[in-house]
């Protein structure tokens, strides 16, 4: 009995030993699916800026997990998956801003992968405990997974030629303890495989009022004092819609969540409202010219938050008394970036700053193509030409009393403009006006009919570039200077307005931009070379400024309705279709106006941290505009509804992003 005994506890110890390892290796395996899972929701927030974004992605996320801080010094190994592989000698994290990180991938043909435009990292952590692999595009199935090969196995769209597919696998060795000291058998491994996948989700619905570019930190919108509101309304059948990019890394500061609002007397300070809500505050009548009807149908509103794929507090998203907007609660959803607007106009704005800078600076203060002024005029690439010399702008009133010179169609102000004891009406169709210098307007300015107004700007002393002072009225495109900008007809043109450096100041009067897009050129040369870079501090001088004395009453061209221009028109007839301003100055950038200010068309100021929409107190502010910036902050105590006509702006494409393994 004894000997039986004994022989029986020893199996019945080597049994229990073998059960406790191999549920340590089940608990090691379920932490690993979780780590890898959001390692791989991580980089395809990013994916759409191209592998080697969604593999760095992955791999800080997946860096986050305290066994896998650091990777084994010299383990990390960067290649192509080609046959054989392509090795990289550095890493591309390194540089976001240079190939190979900014590469897309591509098929070598319809839908034929091609792994030489695909991204992957191998490396080892904790001494070779664990080995891991990162790999975008990815192949399935993949024989090594007895998964992927059975009849039904998910091959993903071979459109996509598997460039939307992101892998990470993450092999564990542990040595078994209990079974190790009765001798039964050496190392186990467990591997554990995340895959996920985009699939394009395109409706009208996710054209968002405000998309906001800040990747990081957190208050990206805040709506928290004075009892302000902000609301994203309906139009028609398409709902209200926020988009926030930041990913909250870190712990937010005690009320500093990314959507920084607070409960009010009325309700939440943010809404989202759906198409056709009930929800207090979201308006479901029709509410002056730019909301001509009223929401219709069901379409369900959305705020969006790249933040919410990962496993952060709930106070890090919405701050309390917040927790529902509108009739929405704010979802999970991949970033957008800037890529959106990029890929529809930054080759016109790119080629809009070379020409700008080569009209004002490339001919010695002297129009294009011109060699020599005489009579106050010269003619130079096919135009002739109305110049103004420096002495001439100190008496442009008398200069200008000369008959015919106001119905000039191309005029050359080669100073400082500054309109103020009288006013100026400049009449021409189609007219080209040039001012090399600074725009400073404290009377009424008008140009009835111009194609295209470039203003040099000044970098230094005062930096101003546009200003619009205490009586001023600048008239752009509006043919009754005392009103509001007309809707436009047959017979309205758009209007190119460029300003070469400094500031956009509003300070004070009225400004009329009618039919008109903006570009702050910023000194030039400062538009990214390719498409959805990342937000920057952005030192420029071509910021946004409108004080709370000013009407601004700005329309972006809106010559085609009912539908959105197609890419054929953007490359030529209708370059800037939609787009009221576009400036890359970065920090801190303010509007500040009462109820009679409206605003209707993309406004892209995707560097601003934070851009300040300021209201008076009791206003009720409709905006047809949609807001591209990196933070934007809600104050005064107005309530601002963002009316979006989603055929008037930039639709973002949202990723459904799916972990199909």
């Amino acid at each position: 009995m004894l000997v039986l005994m004994a022989v029986a506890m020893t199996m019945l110890l080597g049994v229990v030993a073998l059960v406790v390892d191999l549920a340590q290796l089940r608990t090691d395996r379920k932490i690993n699916k979780t780590v890898t899972d959001v390692s791989v929701r991580a980089g395809l927030g990013v994916l759409d800026l191209g592998p080697w974004a969604g593999v760095c992605r992955a791999r800080d996320y997946l860096m986050t997990n305290k066994a896998l801080s650091a990777f084994d010094s010299g383990s990390e190994t960067w290649s192509k998956p080609t046959i054989p592989l392509t090795s990289l000698s550095s890493s591309p994290c390194a540089n976001p801003t240079a190939a190979p990180y900014t590469d897309l991938c591509l098929a070598s043909a319809p839908g034929v992968p091609d792994p030489s435009t695909w991204a992957r990292l191998t490396a080892t952590a904790g001494g070779g405990r664990f080995t891991i692999e990162i790999q975008s595009g990815y192949l399935m199935p993949d024989a090594r997974f007895a998964e992927d090969v059975i009849a039904v196995a998910d091959i993903g769209d071979p459109e996509k030629a598997s460039c939307d597919n992101l892998m990470v696998i993450v092999t564990e060795r542990r040595t078994p303890f209990f079974a190790g000291v009765i001798g039964a058998g050496g190392d186990k491994t467990t591997t554990t495989r995340s895959v996920g996948r985009l699939s394009d989700l395109r409706a009208e619905e996710y054209s968002p009022a405000l998309l906001l570019l800040e990747r990081e930190g957190c208050d990206v919108l805040n709506v928290n004092s004075n009892n302000s509101r902000v609301f994203a309304q309906p139009y028609k059948e398409y709902p209200g819609v926020i988009q926030v990019d930041s990913a909250g890394s870190g712990t937010c500061a005690s009320n500093q969540a990314i959507l920084n609002g607070a409960a009010t007397s009325g309700g939440p300070s943010i809404m989202a409202c759906s198409a056709n809500s009930t929800v207090a505050g979201c308006i479901t009548t029709a509410n002056g010219s730019l909301r001509p009807t009223a929401g219709i149908g069901t379409n369900l509103s959305r705020i969006g938050m790249y933040a919410r794929n990962f496993t952060h507090p709930s106070g890090d998203y919405l701050t309390s008394g917040a927790g529902t907007y509108g009739d929405t609660r704010a979802v999970r959803a991949s970033r957008s970036g800037r890529t959106p607007l990029d890929q529809v106009y930054r080759d016109n704005v790119v080629a809009l700053d070379a020409d700008a800078k080569a009209v004002l600076t490339g001919n010695g203060g002297m129009p294009p193509g011109c060699t020599a002024i005489v009579d106050s005029a010269c003619t130079g690439n096919g135009r002739t030409w109305l110049v103004l010399q420096p002495a001439d702008c100190t008496t442009w009133a008398v200069f200008f009393a000369v008959p015919g010179r106001t119905a000039a169609q191309n005029i050359w102000f080669n100073c400082d403009l500054n309109i103020s004891t009288t006013s100026l009406a400049l009449t021409a169709l189609d007219s080209y006006i040039v001012v090399t210098g600074q725009l400073n307007v404290t009377n009424t300015f008008t140009i009835d009919d111009p194609r295209t107004v470039y203003v040099g700007g000044r970098s230094t002393g005062n930096k101003i570039g546009l200003e619009v002072g205490n009586g001023g009225n600048l008239n752009i495109n509006n043919k009754q200077p005392t009103g509001l900008c007309p809707a436009p007809d047959a017979t309205t043109e758009a209007t190119t307005m460029v300003v070469g450096d400094g500031l956009l100041n509003l300070a004070n009067g009225q400004t009329h931009l009618c039919q008109t897009f903006v570009f702050a050129a910023n000194g030039y040369g400062k538009v990214p070379a390719t498409d959805g870079t990342a937000p920057c501090t952005c030192g420029y001088t071509g910021k946004l400024s409108v004080s709370s004395g000013a009407v601004v009453d700005w329309s972006a061209p809106n010559l085609i309705s009912g539908r959105r221009p197609t890419a054929a028109e953007i490359a030529t007839t209708h370059r800037f279709e939609n787009l009221g301003l576009w400036t890359e100055a970065g920090g801190a950038q303010s509007m500040s106006g009462g109820g009679s200010s409206q605003m209707s068309g993309v406004f892209f100021l995707g560097n601003a941290d934070a851009f300040t929409l300021t209201g008076n107190s009791g206003a009720n502010v409709y905006l047809s505009a949609q807001f591209i910036t990196r933070r934007m902050k809600v104050t005064g105590g107005a309530t601002v509804n963002l009316v979006l006509d989603p055929f008037d702006s930039v639709p973002v494409v949202i990723y459904d992003m799916v972990l199909v393994r």
